[in-house]
């Protein structure tokens, strides 16, 4: 071995070897975390800016706002969510998917927990919801009060959910007796 080149031991074909190894091994872990904590989301339709994942969690969070009662509801809110971001700005948006995002990251990022908010049960989402509109962080209930604001205006704007909750409509005009 010389004093000239002190890595002169590491052949060029094992070093890599070594490094596509531990590069493949890596990403093979990263791959497998990310599946392990988000899992797969369903075949969501036709969506225009959401994706499977992201349309998942507006699900959830339609069912975590309004209660178990509103799972007709779901989709339809959801569908609504992502033709309201089609006409934004691309700030908008990405301000919007972003906040998703870190609500689904919600429980990984403030309870600690190896699960995102759509894998957490009704009543856990409900309380981790809850912690987000009571925090101390002011992002954090500006976007639980953004969600909530819109979930409920387009959950409750549907004539089908106003039969449900015993609701006579607005008081635009002539009411039924």
């Amino acid at each position: 071995m010389s004093d000239s080149n002190p890595f002169e031991f590491i052949a060029r074909r094992r070093f890599l070897k070594w490094t596509l190894g531990v590069g493949g091994l890596a990403l093979g872990g990263g791959g497998a975390a990310y599946a392990s904590l988000f899992g797969l989301a369903p075949y969501a339709g036709p969506l225009e800016v959401l994706t499977d994942l992201e349309h998942r969690t507006v699900t959830n969070l339609v069912t975590t706002i309004c209660g178990t009662e509103a799972e007709r509801e779901r989709r339809g809110v959801a569908g609504a969510f992502d033709a309201f971001l089609a006409d934004e700005p691309a700030n908008i948006v990405s301000d919007l998917k972003n906040a998703l995002t870190w609500l689904e990251l919600g429980p990984v990022l403030y309870d600690r927990r190896w699960q995102t908010f759509s894998g957490l049960s009704q009543s856990d989402r409900e309380a981790h919801f809850l912690s987000w509109m009571e925090s101390d962080e002011l992002l954090r209930r500006k976007v639980a009060t953004a969600f909530r604001k819109f979930v409920n205006l387009v959950t409750y704007d549907n004539p089908d959910v106003w039969r449900r909750i015993a609701y006579p409509g607005p008081a635009t005009g002539l009411r039924d007796a």
